[in-house]
Order: C-alpha cells, then sequence, then structure tokens
C-alpha cells in the first residue's frame, strides 16, 4: 500500500472524532472521521479522551488515509465526513450480528 502524506490531524473542539488534511491533485483536502466512526469501525472504547481518539487515528493512519483518498479524489472547499459505510461497515447492529442473527458475545 503507497504512503497517503498527512499534512496534518486535530481532534475539534466538540471531541468528535478527528479532523485531518491530505493532498489531494493540486490542493487541500479536509475531511472528518467521528469518534462514532472510530467506535463501530476501529474499536475505539466508548468516551475515549481526545488525545486517545488521535492515538486510534495514527494507529489506523494509512487505511483511513486511503479511504479518504478514494472518496474524494478532487480537493473542494467543504470537508467531507467519512461514515462507517467508507470502510465496509453499515451500522453497529451488523458488526455484531452474526449469520444467524444473534449477537456475537452474548451466548
Amino acid at each position: 500500500m503507497s504512503s497517503i502524506p498527512l499534512i496534518w490531524a486535530a481532534v475539534p473542539h466538540n471531541s468528535d472524532g478527528v479532523v485531518f488534511q491530505i493532498p489531494l491533485g493540486r490542493g487541500l483536502q479536509r475531511f472528518h472521521v467521528s469518534r462514532r466512526v472510530l467506535e463501530d469501525v476501529f474499536e475505539l472504547e466508548r468516551r475515549a479522551s481526545d488525545a486517545r481518539q488521535l492515538e486510534f487515528f495514527y494507529l489506523h493512519e494509512q487505511r483511513i488515509l486511503a479511504r479518504a483518498s478514494a472518496k474524494r479524489t478532487t480537493a473542494c472547499s467543504a470537508t467531507v465526513s467519512l461514515q462507517a459505510a467508507d470502510f465496509g461497515v453499515s451500522s453497529d447492529r451488523e458488526r455484531w450480528a452474526g449469520s444467524s442473527g444473534i449477537a456475537h458475545g452474548l451466548m
């Protein structure tokens, strides 16, 4: 997997996930990955601190940046939100449900 350069990453003032910027085409694009996406896709613990959210972002940086660059190929002025579906997880319920429809870990 090729390395995508990260310009900067930070936790926004409302502590909801991580905002980051990468170069796309001839410009820079800003993205947001919410706390909920970090929890649902990357199994970040609930009520994680700002520092822990940023740490989790860096642990999964290349996967997140790859999905970001695939979602948007040219830069625009708007911040683009990454959703759980962008990572192949459509909902928390689907993530925990097995083929029988019973949540894993409850039996």
